[in-house]
């Protein structure tokens, strides 16, 4: 029975990842075949204006007052000319990161019985941390690259170092919430999606605990249609499977001993 359950659930991650690569290839297509503005000489016109006026006003008074006012001008022009190039775009390289990380789950949910979860606590844990690194990393880094931030401000730099700062605090604070239960106990993991476990008393604590970083984990999927959100989804949906399944350790209960043998002697 549970060997038909594994085999079911590693067609139907297949067949999810087969689909969304396709949607990922049509959205990519799309995004392609989208112009980058509604009206370029407008757009271009514009944004010669802004500029003029920028530098104009700096060589005459400073101060920041004229960057600001220049920042706010030009995403105005931004929002009044924008298409939905990059929207098609963010959302076909999600639809490829979702299709991979739906085959990596084809490929090992069948080879991994509840009790053989923990071989792949720690790589899943780095991977979730270095996804989320780069998704932060990705969302200053894609805007720059399309040319959606005024070329006057700091925009990659301080977003650049404070991804790195967040890898390097979150990466000890999701290895203690993973690794935890493997460590400190030998329980055998209840069912992932689990209410009560061996008992309520250990149910309610437990899962106060691990409930705000697992919303915080969910909240990573609303950033699917955004730039980076192809990492920072996949890397909250791993989070979200490792506090799931390390909550499922702490609820589990301890294997008994096998009995003695009996000597007939």
């Amino acid at each position: 029975m549970a060997a038909n359950s594994a085999r079911s659930a590693e067609t139907w991650f297949g067949r999810a990842s087969l689909l969304l690569a396709c949607l990922g290839a049509g959205l990519i297509v799309m995004a392609v075949a989208t112009p980058w503005h509604t009206d370029a000489d407008a757009y271009f016109a514009g944004l010669t204006l802004i500029r003029a006026e920028l530098y104009d006003d700096t060589a005459v008074r400073g101060g920041m007052n004229a960057f600001d006012q220049a920042s706010r001008d030009f995403h105005a022009l931004q929002d009044r000319y924008r298409t939905s190039k990059w929207l098609y775009a963010d959302l076909g390289y999600a639809a490829f990161a979702w299709s991979l990380l739906a085959l990596a789950v084809a490929v090992l949910n069948p080879r991994l019985a509840p009790d053989r979860r923990g071989i792949v606590v720690l790589p899943a844990s780095l991977a979730a941390v270095g996804l989320l690194v780069v998704g932060a990393a990705a969302s200053a880094i894609h805007p720059f690259e399309r040319r959606q931030v005024p070329e006057w401000a700091d925009t990659l730099a301080i977003p650049l170092m404070g991804a790195g700062l967040m890898g390097l605090m979150l990466l000890p604070v999701v290895l203690a919430f993973t690794l935890a239960p493997i460590l400190l106990t030998r329980r055998a993991p209840a069912s992932l999606c689990s209410v009560r476990g061996r008992s309520w008393l250990a149910s309610v604590p437990v899962t106060l605990i691990y409930l705000v970083p697992t919303l915080l984990g969910l909240l990573c999927l609303a950033t699917i249609p955004s730039a980076g959100g192809w990492a920072l989804s996949t890397g909250g949906a791993i989070l979200v499977w490792l506090l799931l399944n390390a909550r499922a350790i702490w609820l589990g209960r301890t294997p008994e001993a096998p009995a003695a043998p009996v000597d007939r002697a």
